[in-house]
């Protein structure tokens, strides 16, 4: 399968913007501004622009995935490179900050998806193993069982939500706000649709600008709106972050967007194309590295909350750098254990799985894998 260098490029940016989404709410940034100031707007515009950086990689998963031969060693791949920084980091921990690392902490390293070290590789590796079934089910169904059938899921499970935020303890349907499996099953069914019928094609890269442009400021507008109304109401700003969450059909319109505006960008530079064949690969590796929890608690957690106090271009600097700088270290980490599993040969070893699996008494090597 062609490899699209706007979408490799898409998975470098979304990895840059996580950091974002970190420092401004466990990196304190925003719980330290003034509410209704100009730190406390311009943080919360953009708080609204980064959020749809999850969604989109699951949309990216689904678009990617429906066309790619489902092979389980990719699993058996992203555990080894889970495990390497699971038990890299608490090892380094337990030699360089003494009493830092106990048995359960040892015990999470060695087991990170059952023990829930990162919620979306947890959520992630639960629905992989549905994508068989998910790949089979957008293949087969027509396009308008398709779109009915998606349209009905965001009305339900994304917008009525939403609307109804302050009065629902949690979100129905075990969606935890966009913190689960199903909510991950449905975004990858969305970007197989989007590759199915081709959406990027019928979508120019003004229009979805344009869209993420609007949605952004809808759900800013949002934010801000319902909390003027209810503390003017209770005296108190409450339910503002109703539009502005990983369920909210706002930030779902900017992940659409933002992967239709990718997959029509091609970027055909050598430079530039070396550039994402190297870093592309070690996006995950970021988000692996900067929010596992001993990194997490002991370096990410309120490091940046001296800047909600700073003057509005100073805070946004901040954080746009650290982020970037974030981005930056951690993706160069992962490229030396990219090449590290390379040298050991591990990813060859992941893929005679495949070969072992397609023996056995009730496999087929041709099932599964769609014509196309």
């Amino acid at each position: 399968m062609e490899r699209k260098t706007g979408v490799d490029f898409l998975r470098m940016f979304l990895m840059f913007l996580v950091p974002i989404l970190h420092l401004l709410g466990d990196g304190g940034v925003l719980a330290n501004t003034q509410w209704m100031s100009g730190q406390y707007l311009s943080g919360w515009l953009l708080e609204a622009a980064a959020l749809c950086a999850v969604d989109c990689f699951a949309l990216i998963s689904g678009y990617v995935g429906y066309t790619a031969k489902f092979r389980w060693s990719r699993v058996a791949n992203l555990w080894l490179s889970i495990v390497f920084y699971t038990l890299g980091i608490t090892a380094l921990f337990a030699l360089v900050v003494p009493g830092s690392v106990n048995g359960k902490a040892w015990f999470a390293a060695f087991f990170p998806v059952i023990s829930s070290q990162y919620w979306f590789i947890t959520a992630y590796v639960g629905m992989f193993f549905f994508i068989p079934l998910m790949n089979l089910a957008l293949e087969r169904a027509g396009k308008r069982i398709l779109t009915e059938v998606l349209v009905a899921v965001m009305v339900v499970f994304s917008f009525l939500p939403c609307l109804f935020t302050m009065l629902l303890q949690e979100s129905p349907f075990g969606l935890h706000r966009g913190y689960s499996l199903v909510w991950l099953a449905i975004l990858y069914l969305l970007g197989g649709y989007l590759r199915k019928y081709d959406i990027p094609r019928t979508l120019s890269r003004k229009k979805a600008a344009a869209l993420f442009c609007a949605c952004t400021l809808l759900a800013w507008l949002s934010k801000v709106g319902i909390e003027l109304v209810t503390n003017r109401v209770l005296g108190y700003p409450a339910g503002g972050t109703s539009f502005v969450s990983y369920v909210s059909p706002l930030i779902v319109a900017n992940a659409v967007a933002l992967l239709c505006f990718f997959a029509r960008t091609e970027f055909r530079g050598r430079g530039m194309g070396k550039l994402i064949a190297l870093l592309s690969p070690a996006a995950l590796g970021v988000y692996l590295i900067h929010v596992h929890p001993l990194v997490w608690n002991r370096v990410i957690q309120n490091c940046a909350a001296f800047a909600g106090a700073w003057p509005v271009w100073k805070m946004l600097l901040l954080v746009l750098a650290l982020a970037f700088g974030i981005y930056l270290i951690c993706s160069l980490v992962d490229v030396v254990r990219i090449r590290l599993f390379q040298a050991l040969k591990i990813p060859a070893l992941c893929r005679k799985l495949d070969g072992l699996l397609q023996r056995l008494p009730w496999g087929d090597p041709g099932e599964g894998e769609q014509s196309r």
